[in-house]
């Protein structure tokens, strides 16, 4: 069954829409050194922040401002989030941040989106406004009027980095994937199929050579180059084909470690592992009836888990020359 994700995203509370955000913006931008969560008693108009160095609010940051409002995210809201930012940042407690995004699922309303696509009214209406939406609701019982320094951090902000994703943005975002898939049991859908490149390529060398080293098993040492097997009328196109079940195992992998977790990835090449070493055990003619073996099975193999329905034939098999690659296994008689 299909995951409804945009109203699982729609059904959380203030506090899980931020812990969502602080892991997507964890995984949605390699600009930060850091990521954390203020949202609560005393943020100061900070939810989740992507820290730009080590110096952290002394220098580049990011706010990302997350509520979930009963409907559409309004002007007075968000000169409030806005102006919240700014007078903290006039105080000393931090700089102003270099950017700022509304989080809001349900989007925003009309008037907020028209102050953002436009930046200069932005901050026309916060200062005409500032009286109204945020003069005695940045602190409790106390009014802020808009002078001195309040007035120069919010003439002084760029309102040009003001933004919005919602919850159709954020599903999606490639780097909200793995997330989907973690909390929600998404289903990332088919990879891409892989493309075999002319040329052998440096991180294929090792499997390669194990497999060089099969068929001269089997021609008693007639090889002395990956290109003398493909020239040979015989082996050459068998190699062709145990190139292109390497390259489909290793799409497969790339795309659903970026799309699912590693642990994932992990887990299936174990279940592809246990379910070859009994074939890699038993007595067989030479390398390459082991290798040849050893195919059969992988191809026959059930994989279970999330990833069962897209692990086709060739993936199943080319994971085992992965497994050569990394050092998992070999094609040589166990001693």
């Amino acid at each position: 069954m299909k995951v409804k994700l945009d109203r699982l995203i729609l059904q959380m509370d203030d506090t899980e829409l931020e812990q969502f955000c602080r892991q997507w913006v964890e995984h949605r931008s390699a600009d930060y050194v850091e990521v954390k969560r203020f949202g609560g008693a005393g943020d100061k108009g900070r939810d989740v922040v992507g820290f730009c160095t080590d110096q952290r609010h002394d220098d580049n940051w990011d706010n990302y401002q997350c509520k979930q409002y009963r409907s559409k995210l309004g002007k007075a809201e968000g000169l409030l989030a806005v102006g919240k930012i700014l007078y903290w940042a006039s105080q000393g407690e931090f700089t102003s941040p270099r950017r700022f995004v509304f989080v809001a699922p349900k989007g925003l309303n009309s008037a907020l989106l028209k102050l953002i696509n436009k930046p200069a009214s932005f901050k026309v209406e916060l200062i005409a406004g500032w009286d109204t939406a945020c003069a005695t609701k940045i602190v409790q019982n106390k009014t802020i009027a808009l002078e001195k320094e309040v007035l120069a951090a919010v003439e002084a902000f760029d309102y040009s980095t003001i933004s919005f994703v919602d919850v159709d943005e954020m599903i999606a975002d490639p780097a909200a994937k793995p997330l989907l898939f973690a909390l929600f049991g998404n289903d990332p859908g088919d990879y891409p199929k892989g493309t075999v490149p002319l040329d052998v390529q440096a991180h294929e060398m090792v499997y390669m050579d194990a497999l060089l080293g099969a068929y001269n098993d089997r021609e008693k040492g007639k090889f002395g180059t990956h290109q003398d097997v493909f020239d040979d009328a015989g082996h050459g196109e068998d190699l062709k084909i145990h190139r292109l079940r390497f390259y489909e195992a290793e799409g497969f992998q790339k795309f659903y470690r970026d799309n699912t977790s590693p642990e994932t990835i992990a887990q299936f090449r174990l279940g592809i592992r246990l379910g070859i070493h009994d074939t890699l055990k038993q007595a067989a003619a030479d390398e390459l009836a082991r290798v040849e073996a050893t195919m059969s099975r992988a191809g026959g193999l059930e994989p279970a888990g999330p990833l069962a329905s897209y692990a086709y034939i060739p993936v199943k098999q080319g994971i085992c020359h992965h497994l050569v690659n990394d050092g998992e296994i070999s094609w040589k008689a166990p001693k």
